[in-house]
């Protein structure tokens, strides 16, 4: 279970107490030295597509939806207004970071990383704003890095943002080292593991992805993403063979792109609320330990960590509108109205069709490149919400199967003589509608094993100096969002393995060694992106296929570095394989004509070939990225 503090107060109290033993010893020479670097950040969009969960980007937009259905009248049609766009830029940024190295005595130093990141407003999203028929206005302006988990609305515990920049300190912290001892204490990350793009021991931190998504520079892992927190961690060796880790740090959670931004993972329609659970583990501590040994060439690790999970798990929750036109309207003995389910509805607007999807067909769109099960959520409506229950019942003259279901069908005549797309016209016939989630995190101890090899053999052959690596995590009773986003969270064991080869290897007299990497990944429950598995592969027409029948999910990496004989020029590659059907590629030089510039571009191709990808969400991102970095 994870430990939790009394308080936030009390937490950054033990840092300050932690602290000052530590500085009480400081001796009057004091040194520093200050570093940083201005960058340009430019990701220019490669196609025509826009974001599929934005409405901009809707694929249904200027579409009309001809309803034929038993509840509502014969020819009724709507049609989605187009609010479609047309985005040159994924990221048009300037970043600064500065970084202040001090040195106190000469078993205690500091170090201070101060980050700004400014984002001009270069991308266009549709019009985001409602006019309900009471005047009453809806919706909310594009804010690219206002995530509420704190209440002054920061996403994070040492940050100020606004609608389109964003001032943070990534790193904040004293290190005291003697004899086998070393501590460190403050705001900092936790960087376990060592598999690139997959996370198998790195779990200590969430990850902020706001900026440029999962698709910055391969070689560069987690480093931008990866979170900080306040926290103390600290190392002792036990001999020359072994050295024990520890750590307690402030729960952060996972920080998603904000609603309306480029890389908006969930349907702009569903509002996100992280404040209200994040109050309830505010106070936590995330705690690990790890053992680390060696016994010749082969390296082991052993961890346990007890943590809240910051990636978040969503459920449903009812919308609370109490001005739609069905007002206050019972239609059971259960005395709920409209206000006490999810749906928030929005009518016409300006007399035109609103922007939530539009029919049936969008439903299981969406539904579909989200990793949900569309059919699945309309019968947990009916467990869930007492009121939808009575209007299936009373209103709609439906009755369930013995599985509790209203539907079974997703196209076809199934339970009750209709399909899910009849049920469905009912809501969407009179407008537009949205809903609201609410995300939770859940509680979970993760216990993980780890081994390294270096194989020796002829000087210059493919097997000398190889390094091999396996970590493997276990997760017992880990919870995930549920298909039907009811509150009933799936809970499962989950085994995440993976195997790792390198290999610095000289193919030429002329050129310096190349760097390869190629790993293998297996998560037994979930996807790279944490999704369940049995959410995966729906569509428009069918409910999801799954990914549990195929004994889980596998992914593999391939990825190399080739520095050209002046060491001024690199040339990179990496290439992830979904084996359910998608790949991602990403080809890279990099330019450092002097110690103080350094130019970057990088290519991002993503492809997915159905809703069981881990790219379905993000296939529209093709684009091509430039850094321009000034040192000093």
């Amino acid at each position: 279970m994870t430990l939790k503090s009394k308080s936030t107060r009390r937490g950054l109290s033990a840092l300050g107490l932690a602290t000052a033993i530590l500085v009480a010893p400081m001796a009057s020479a004091f040194e520093y030295s200050v570093s940083g670097f201005i960058r340009q950040e430019m990701a220019y969009k490669l196609n025509n597509d826009e974001n599929y969960n934005l409405r901009g980007g809707s694929p249904f937009n200027g579409k009309t939806a001809n309803f034929s259905g038993p509840f509502v009248p014969a020819g009724t049609s709507t049609t989605q207004v187009d609010k479609s766009t047309n985005n040159d830029w994924n990221v048009f940024a300037t970043r600064a970071e500065v970084d202040f190295n001090f040195v106190l005595t000469n078993n205690l130093t500091g170090f201070m990383k101060v980050r700004g990141y400014y984002q001009p407003d270069v991308f266009n999203e549709a019009d985001v704003r409602y006019q309900g028929e009471n005047g009453k206005d809806y919706g909310d302006d594009i804010d690219y890095f206002g995530t509420k988990n704190f209440s002054n609305g920061e996403a994070t515990y040492l940050s100020v943002s606004d609608d389109d920049y964003m001032l943070d300190l990534p790193a904040l912290y004293l290190d005291y080292s003697k004899g086998p001892l070393w501590v460190r204490v403050g705001q900092q990350q936790i960087a376990w593991g060592e598999a690139l793009f997959f996370r198998v021991a790195d779990v200590a931190n969430g990850l902020d992805l706001r900026r440029h998504f999962f698709f910055d520079l391969g070689a560069e892992e987690y480093a931008d993403e990866r979170l900080s927190s306040p926290g103390i961690r600290a190392s002792y060796i036990i001999d020359t063979h072994w050295e024990v880790e520890v750590f307690a740090q402030m729960f952060q959670p996972t920080v998603l792109p904000t609603r309306n931004s480029p890389y908006n993972p969930i349907l702009s329609g569903f509002g996100q609320n992280y404040h209200e659970s994040f109050q309830k583990v505010k106070d936590n501590v995330n705690a690990g330990v790890r053992l680390q040994g060696t016994f010749g060439d082969l390296g082991l690790q052993f961890f346990a960590v007890s943590r809240h999970n910051p990636d978040p798990i969503f459920r449903m929750v009812p919308g609370g509108q109490t001005d739609s036109p069905f007002g206050g309207a019972v239609f059971g003995p259960s005395g709920d109205t409209f206000a006490d389910q999810p749906f928030v509805y929005y009518g016409f607007p300006n007399g035109e069709q609103g922007d939530a999807s539009t029919a049936p067909e969008a439903w299981f769109y969406y539904s579909g490149i989200g990793g949900i099960d569309g059919m699945a959520v309309i019968n947990s409506l009916a467990r869930t919400y007492p009121v939808n229950k009575e209007i299936f019942e009373n209103a709609f003259g439906l009755t369930a199967n013995a599985q509790g279901q209203y539907v079974d069908t997703v196209t076809e005549v199934g339970q009750n003589g209709i399909s899910a797309y009849d049920l469905l016209e009912a809501f969407y016939a009179p407008g537009s509608i949205d809903a609201s989630l609410e995300a939770h995190y859940a509680a979970e101890d993760v216990f993980g094993f780890g081994a390294n090899y270096i194989f020796y053999a002829e000087p210059g052959s493919f097997m000398d100096q190889l390094v091999v690596r396996f970590e493997m995590s276990y997760t017992p009773d880990k919870k995930f969002t549920a298909p039907d986003l009811s509150p009933d969270w799936i809970v499962e064991d989950e085994w995440v393995t993976s195997f790792v080869i390198e290999k610095y290897q000289r193919f030429s007299d002329n050129f310096p060694a190349t760097f390869f990497i190629f790993e293998w990944m297996h998560k037994s429950e979930s996807d790279l992106l944490g999704r369940h598995l049995s959410g995966l592969g729906g569509d428009s027409r069918r409910q999801p296929t799954g990914g549990e029948a195929n004994g889980g999910w596998d992914g593999f990496v391939f990825a190399f570095q080739q520095p050209l004989p002046n060491l001024t020029w690199r040339i990179d590659g990496s290439i992830l394989w979904d084996i359910n059907g998608g790949i991602y590629i990403q080809p890279a030089v990099r330019y450092k004509p002097s110690s103080e510039w350094t130019i970057e571009a990088f290519a991002n191709f993503i492809d997915s070939k159905d809703n069981a990808s881990i790219f379905s969400t993000t296939d529209w991102s093709d684009d091509f990225t430039m850094r321009i970095t000034y040192q000093f």
